[in-house]
């Protein structure tokens, strides 16, 4: 026998939300604001450059 599965509001009501501004999307409904894009974070981006010149390195030694 398999257990059900607890309801959860909150994930319901983002799975719903979601739903219904791509069917709006869809439709061609421009009334509401676009998600805005978020900034870089700037010790990502550090971390991320480092990273990618560690792997250059390794590259050019094999």
């Amino acid at each position: 026998m398999t257990a059900r599965k607890r309801y959860d509001p909150d994930k319901n009501s983002a799975g719903c939300y979601a739903a219904a501004i791509e069917a709006k999307r869809l439709r061609g409904d421009k009334h509401y604001p676009s998600a805005p894009e978020r900034a870089p974070d700037p010790e990502t981006d550090r971390q991320l450059k480092r990273l990618k010149r560690a792997l250059d390195r390794k590259l050019r030694e094999a």
